[in-house]
């Protein structure tokens, strides 16, 4: 097998006989496993005719598609290194992206991203002209050579660019249960996202499955009936994105004949997991990761009583809980989760900078506060950085969140800390209502506000009891379904 990652997953591709198979649907259109190969090695000609060299960036201002799709594969084909990025992003957040990329050339689609073609950001060009050359049988070596560069999530901070290997992605171990030839997949996390990335792509390639790719991002509403055209039997999702899906009719039969649900991106709520497993059962998989090392651990929520159970940890990645002074803690302790990984890819500022920036065999901090229990699973109680001080006191948003999410009337919540005129901080929470169905029962905000202050008064302690309540239509998340906490702290001084 190639060092190339393209050579690779062609050669894996030809010898496993699939090359007239269907591989992915776009748009009610069939493209097989050898149209996605000659389509790649269309554009990588062109790359090389355009003057670009290994190790230039081509940033891919394009929605999920078979455009998308070619422009990774023939990238890689031609020594080059791709950069997705979230075309759904406001127009300052994708300047802000490609002015950190600093790429040799951009690929914009004009529906999504067409101003970028006179914004003077960097050269452009459409697809057409990528895919109107002649193949080029040729591919660069691989191996160590950057291959791809995924954005971070900007939760805490601007997003950085981590720096993934031609090498990193050969061999690259993957949980493909009920993936393969006559498997139909559907992920809603899009390709910008490295977990979209690898269920729509890697998966595709690695296993003979056929991928669904949907150019609009797709809304509950849209998604079940992409499953149901389709007859999709695997679904990948945010649990943002599942909640929202259980509101549609008919949401609970096409969910009831997948073969498996993966929920990732976010903790899987208390409410959702409620709410999702007596309909899948075991087919129900919560994975849990992060963008500069991909998977720590996976597992059946099913299976475990605690929705801070996210399954134990890969094989191969082993995991330990260590206290603010590098000590190992024991069972059920909370600590920060640190992972032993063979390789973390370190973010870093621009595309300029000296890459690749990879840590090897390394303990590697995640930022998570967690715990190990007595049967190896990790519990993920939140973020460290997200703990609020109250009186003198820690607290971790997720507890409340996932004790408010336990009403009835409660789609979603979050937390945070609020600096009042008198100078004291309190907590204040964000909520996202059911929304009514129509059977004439409104929702009054006050007496139900007033329901949450008083649920968890009786369950919590003093420091952890929201002062107030303020209604959203949608908290605020990025473009992989997480919570931005930054945005909700600088928006709740303005309630106060």
């Amino acid at each position: 097998m190639s060092e190339n990652v393209t050579q690779h997953l062609a050669e894996h591709v030809r010898d496993q006989g699939w090359s007239d198979r269907v591989a992915f649907l776009v748009d009610d259109r069939d493209w097989t496993f050898n149209q996605v190969f000659d389509g790649a090695a269309r554009v990588a000609g062109v790359y090389r005719a355009a003057g670009l060299h290994r190790g230039d960036r081509v940033l891919l201002a394009l929605p999920d598609s078979m455009e998308m799709v070619w422009c990774l594969l023939g990238a890689w084909q031609a020594g080059l290194v791709a950069v997705p990025v979230n075309v759904q992003m406001s127009r300052e957040d994708l300047t802000r992206d490609v002015t950190t990329a600093e790429p040799a050339l951009a690929v914009v689609d004009p529906d999504t991203a067409g101003w970028l073609d006179t914004a003077g950001l960097a050269p452009t060009t459409g697809f057409e002209p990528l895919i109107a050359g002649e193949p080029d049988t040729r591919f660069a070596d691989g191996g160590e050579a950057p291959a791809l560069a995924h954005f971070t999530s900007g939760t805490t901070g601007t997003p950085k660019l981590c720096f993934f290997l031609h090498s990193n992605f050969i061999g690259e171990r993957g949980s493909y249960r009920d993936a393969g030839p006559g498997a139909v997949g559907l992920s809603v996390s899009r390709m910008y996202f490295r977990g979209g990335l690898s269920v729509s792509l890697f998966t595709t390639l690695e296993t003979g499955q056929t991928a669904v790719l949907s150019r609009p991002r797709a809304t509950p509403a849209a998604a079940i009936e992409l499953m149901r055209r389709h007859q999709v039997t695997t679904l990948f999702a945010q649990p943002s994105f599942l909640a929202r899906l259980l509101l549609e009719p008919g949401c609970s039969e096409v969910l009831g004949r997948l073969r498996r649900v993966t929920c990732a991106g976010e903790v899987l709520s208390a409410r959702l997991r409620e709410q999702l497993v007596p309909i899948l059962g075991e087919r129900l998989v919560n994975a849990y990761g992060s963008t500069e090392l991909g998977g720590i651990a996976f597992g059946q929520p099913a299976a475990y009583g605690l929705p801070s159970a996210v399954g134990r940890a890969f094989p191969d990645r082993p995991v330990r809980i260590v206290d603010a002074d590098g000590h190992t803690l024991g069972e059920g302790k909370r600590g920060e989760l640190h992972i032993r990984v063979p390789f973390v890819a370190r973010g870093v500022p621009r595309g300029s900078s000296p890459v690749p920036h990879q840590v090897t065999d390394t303990w590697w901090p995640t930022g998570d506060l967690a715990s190990i229990d007595e049967d190896a699973v990790v519990h993920v109680h939140g973020r460290l950085d997200d703990v609020e001080v109250i009186g003198g006191q820690n607290v971790v948003p997720g507890e409340v969140e996932r004790l408010l999410e336990s009403h009835p009337r409660v789609l979603e919540a979050a937390v945070s800390a609020v600096r009042r005129r008198a100078g004291d901080t309190s907590l204040r929470a964000y909520v996202v209502a059911v929304p009514e169905t129509g059977s004439g029962d409104s929702i009054d905000s006050d007496a139900l506000a007033a329901e949450l202050v008083d649920l968890a008064q009786s369950r919590l302690s003093w420091y952890k009891v929201p002062h107030d309540v303020v209604w959203l239509d949608a908290l605020p998340r990025n473009g992989n379904g997480k919570i931005l906490r930054r945005q909700l702290r600088a928006d709740g001084n303005q309630f106060v």
